[in-house]
């Protein structure tokens, strides 16, 4: 999955990179990463072969399933892109700026602007979206004078409801977004929909002006995406970027 918009500053491209692209003849059949660390360098290896051009960047985190959510700074230099940070999003200005996270079925939520330059790359499993990472990400965006109406929110693979099975614990927090947000079935077990919950708590934070994409493109036990409830070490490398 990738796709290229066109902006009146240029031109914003986001997707997903999954089973596909990451044993394919030119990447070869590598073992994926055990540690946090060779995650974080694996993913920059990763595209850094596919954006060979050295004014090119690649920032990604060291996940942790909240919603703390770093800016890519305008002077950033080399330490700092080599730095590994906890958080699950990245927001950035700047062009040719590459924001990565990793999902195994988790949410990859893309947010861009359609008239000034932006790019966000949130991560958001259902503990990031009950603590609200993404109203967080829109939020702090209007406070520094982004309208709502000039902001695009897609949302990439990530387990679908059907196979998606959680414990009252979790469903819990989800109920009251109403049934086709959280099913129930027998023994104290529902069906989450993730990505759905995401949509409703924004539209209920902000609105319907903000335009929200939802493909329900499944990972699990998928020919093209990774899944973690599939057994899957793989992880799926979701991305966005101002290019030009």
């Amino acid at each position: 999955m990738k796709q290229s918009v066109s902006v009146p500053y240029g031109k914003i491209t986001f997707g997903t990179i999954g089973k596909n692209q990451l044993h394919d003849e030119k990447m070869g059949d590598r073992m994926f990463p055990k540690s946090a660390w060779d995650w974080f360098t694996y993913t920059k290896e990763i595209f850094s072969e596919i954006y060979p051009n050295p004014s090119y960047q690649v920032h990604s985190l060291q996940q942790v399933h909240g919603d703390s959510i770093e800016e890519i700074p305008l002077d950033a230099d080399k330490k700092s892109f080599n730095e590994m940070k906890d958080g699950d999003g990245l927001f950035c200005i700047q062009e040719k700026q590459i924001l990565v996270v990793r999902t195994a079925d988790c949410v990859p939520v893309y947010l861009y602007s359609k008239k000034q330059p932006l790019v966000c790359m949130i991560h958001s499993g259902w503990k990031g979206t009950t603590l609200g990472i993404t109203e967080k990400m829109i939020q702090s965006l209007l406070d520094q004078g982004y309208s709502i109406e000039e902001l695009v929110m897609e949302l990439g693979p990530y387990i679908q409801r059907s196979n998606y099975e959680v414990r009252e614990d979790v469903a819990n927090l989800f109920l009251e977004l109403g049934p086709d947000v959280c099913y129930p079935k027998v023994d104290g077990k529902y069906l989450l929909d993730v990505g759905l919950a995401i949509e409703r708590r924004v539209k209920r934070a902000f609105g319907d002006k903000l335009f929200v994409s939802n493909q329900k493109n499944e990972v699990f036990q998928s020919p093209l995406y990774f899944s973690h409830r599939a057994k899957e070490e793989g992880r799926n490398l979701n991305f966005i970027l101002w290019e030009s």
